[in-house]
């Protein structure tokens, strides 16, 4: 049970778990060339040892529930981050060729870990404080994400070593998140929901399919953006390739402003219209890309869709918690899975229909599939009536 004075405490223990998954994310993008280029990896090995990472944050994403009810939800996330950051670290501190792939594997595992259960954590905190804290959490994971890119090009560029780079930080915000993580005490997630407890894991059903239909094709689109932005950038513009990712850091820091408004957009527009009018926008910019030339232009559609995606997930999760034809942790978890899967999957589709249609024409093509979903979302408002 939670005592008075406690929910503020255990509010910033999920917001630091949240900002701790977005850092060790933006950390693992700058590695990737190093590790290519100290191990001497190949295209495919390299593209092998990335889909270990993706693998194994699938498998944390489904373990995650299990963990948690074995060991509480404290031990579980303090756990996961510890495991995270020594991961982390680990890789760059560049491991030999033989502790490389259980070391991306763990990675991977224990990043999941972390990302779900904060999800499942904070749609617990949002049923009994009665508060939308959702969206600024996952604005957390965004400004981890920019604390990342921020703080290891700085110390890079001051000629600090990329070890160094990552371990300093690092160390720091896991030192605080653990710190945080100790005010949650011993809480049962959701034990009152004695219909469904002894199932920890079922395939998703009713309003749940749905929910997961709509972080998918989300997830899709940003993993999109996150990996294949910049390589679309250099296509259509003449900018130089050390500003490649600069596209990507509008959407992100868009992303983040937009988390951090959810509550009031969420309390005053109420969830259906701030899901449809963010699909919405999100077909509108990446249609818009499409036909955009110029620079400022693109930067604008980024920073259109980087809000229009920024309160879509966690809109869906918090749903997840409040139906009642599935177990919650259940339908949190299934939710996050399908949502993250198709963040680490979605780009190689993205990938596929460049090569059939022109990367430009596979953004298109994302606008239309956006504005499809928007349609779909109208003919099932219905289902948003369970807030």
């Amino acid at each position: 049970m939670f005592c008075a004075n406690r929910p503020a405490g255990t509010v910033f223990a999920a917001r630091a778990a949240f900002a701790l998954a977005g850092f060790a994310i933006a950390s693992w993008a700058p590695l990737v060339p190093y590790i290519k280029e100290e191990l001497s990896l190949t295209h495919l090995e390299l593209s092998r040892i990335i889909l270990l990472m993706g693998t194994g944050s699938i498998i944390g994403m489904l373990l995650i529930s299990f963990f948690i009810s074995f060991a509480g939800i404290q031990n579980a996330l303090s756990l996961s981050a510890a495991a995270l950051t020594g991961s982390l670290l680990l890789l760059a501190a560049m491991p030999p060729i033989h502790l490389l792939a259980p070391t991306v594997f763990i990675f991977g595992l224990t990043l999941g870990c972390v990302e779900v259960g904060g999800n499942i954590y904070g749609t617990h905190l949002e049923k009994t404080t009665k508060r939308i804290l959702l969206p600024s959490m996952h604005g957390c994971y965004s400004l981890g994400e920019i604390i990342a890119l921020a703080i290891i090009c700085a110390l890079i560029f001051l000629k600090f070593s990329i070890f160094a780079a990552i371990a300093i930080p690092s160390v720091i915000l896991t030192g605080i998140t653990l710190k945080a993580l100790r005010s949650i005490g011993s809480i049962a997630i959701f034990n009152s929901d004695k219909k469904h407890k002894e199932k920890l894991f079922v395939l998703p059903k009713g309003a749940v399919i749905f929910f997961a239909f709509i972080s998918s094709l989300i997830y899709m689109v940003e993993g999109g953006m996150l990996d294949w932005s910049g390589l679309f950038l250099l296509q259509k513009t003449d900018i130089s390739i050390g500003f490649a990712s600069s596209a990507y850091i509008v959407l992100i820091i868009a992303m983040a402003a937009g988390r951090f408004s959810g509550a009031y957009l969420i309390g005053k527009f109420k969830n259906y219209k701030v899901v449809l009018g963010g699909v919405s926008l999100c077909a509108t910019a990446l249609i818009a890309v499409y036909f955009a030339q110029n620079l400022i232009i693109i930067y604008a559609c980024f920073m259109v869709l980087g809000f229009a995606l920024a309160n879509i997930m966690p809109i869906c999760i918090s749903l997840a918690g409040k139906q009642q034809s599935m177990p919650v942790i259940a339908a949190v978890s299934s939710i996050s899975t399908c949502g993250y899967g198709a963040l680490i999957l979605g780009p190689a589709l993205i990938g596929f229909m460049s090569e059939l249609i022109t990367l430009n024409g596979a953004f298109g093509a994302l606008g239309l599939m956006s504005l499809a979903l928007s349609f779909i979302i109208i003919y099932k408002r219905r289902l948003f009536a369970i807030a």
